[in-house]
């Protein structure tokens, strides 16, 4: 097969290139053509062989994210003037393309994209959801939503409320919504040895952005009794706010900003780190869990939709209210001054991880859907 992968944010620092690249290196290892599409840059970029084996190919295209609400009528016609360019630009490439089937990995945000591609393309469009109505490129919008949802034959929802979210919007789609998970790697790849650092220390990984709940993170860090250093890696558009928070906490409390870093060193942070923690305010089916799980650290997350079902309040981790520094500085507290429990949170995600999907079964079944999908449209 062909496929032509639409994904504007797939060099950016998150976990949706991780779940694109995982994919692309498995389709491409069985002889299928990837494409992928990425927003073009300004600046530059490191290069996408460390993410992608070779002969998988990038295209970047300038690719706009459609207004919301309140950007006003400048911000408007600032859209329509790129997507006329782009737009047409991106809908003759892929019809030169001709791929199979075009997997589009976008928030609704991207939804003139999609509809470019799959007219351009004249390939049946599959959507890639990794979460619901919230997203991270801006406020909930029912118009946008529709859209996207509308451009879609078939969706691959990340969770089951991802899922449910697909159907309520567009209730057209039942039977064309499968939910796929994130998957982890084989129990056959070596983990890297765990982190070691003179004082134990609280991990945070992902995007430094509101969404992930890291300025709740630093107030229940204020909280804690007594010293404790906590690591965050990651980058974002909040990191300079975050310092300035960070800034403000005391002495006692140290915080230090890796930025981003390489996937194999997050592996060697969460196996080091006291608790991993993971703050977020919503999700479709966070990798950070799945990842910390399966290197046996202790968890603690807010108790939000699209969890890893193997994530149990008060047997494979720690389940605290969103938003709620209170609540989360009181659970990292216990945490840190039982570490035999903490240990035993640690042991149980671990086994309860053997039971997770990995790459190689996602990316099986998701391979499926596209043949399915471009042999019955």
């Amino acid at each position: 097969m062909t496929i032509a992968v639409l994904c504007p944010h797939f060099e950016d620092t998150g976990g949706v290139r991780e779940v694109v690249a995982q994919v692309a290196r498995a389709h491409a290892a069985a002889g299928h053509r990837i494409v992928i599409v990425s927003r073009a840059r300004s600046q530059t970029r490191e290069p996408v062989s460390r993410f992608l084996p070779p002969g998988v190919e990038v295209w970047r295209v300038p690719v706009a994210l459609a207004p919301h609400r309140g950007v006003g009528w400048r911000g408007v016609r600032q859209f329509a003037r790129r997507f006329a360019q782009g737009g047409w630009a991106l809908a003759g490439r892929l019809h030169a393309l001709a791929p199979d089937v075009v997997a589009a990995h976008c928030s609704k945000f991207h939804a003139p994209w999609v509809i470019a591609a799959r007219l351009g393309s004249r390939a049946p469009v599959v959507l890639h959801l990794h979460n619901a109505e919230r997203t991270a490129d801006g406020p909930p919008s029912r118009f946008w939503s529709r859209r996207l949802l509308a451009a879609a034959d078939h969706v691959i929802a990340v969770s089951p409320a991802v899922a449910a979210y697909a159907l309520a919007t567009r209730p057209a789609l039942a039977g064309r919504v499968s939910v796929v998970r994130n998957g982890i790697e084989s129990r056959d790849v070596p983990a890297p040895a765990a982190e070691t650092r003179p004082l134990p220390y609280l991990l945070a990984v992902g995007r430094l952005a509101r969404q992930k709940g890291f300025d709740v993170l630093l107030d229940a860090l204020a909280r804690l009794p007594g010293p404790a250093t906590l690591v965050i890696a990651g980058d974002g558009p909040e990191r300079t706010a975050l310092a300035n928070q960070a800034r403000r906490l005391g002495p006692s409390k140290q915080v230090e900003f890796l930025g981003e870093v390489p996937h194999e060193r997050v592996q060697a942070l969460l196996r080091g780190a006291a608790a991993v923690v993971m703050p977020s305010r919503f999700e479709g089916n966070p990798l950070v869990a799945l990842e910390a799980m399966r290197a046996g650290a202790t968890l603690v997350a807010s108790a939000i939709d699209g969890l890893p079902e193997e994530l149990r309040h008060g047997a494979t981790g720690v389940l605290v209210p969103p938003d709620d520094a209170g609540a989360l500085a009181a659970a990292l507290a216990h945490l840190l001054a039982d570490p035999v429990t903490s240990r035993r949170y640690g042991e149980a995600a671990a086994r309860a991880a053997r039971t997770m999907p990995t790459w190689t079964d996602v990316a099986a079944r998701i391979l499926a859907i596209y043949e399915n999908v471009a042999h019955s449209t």
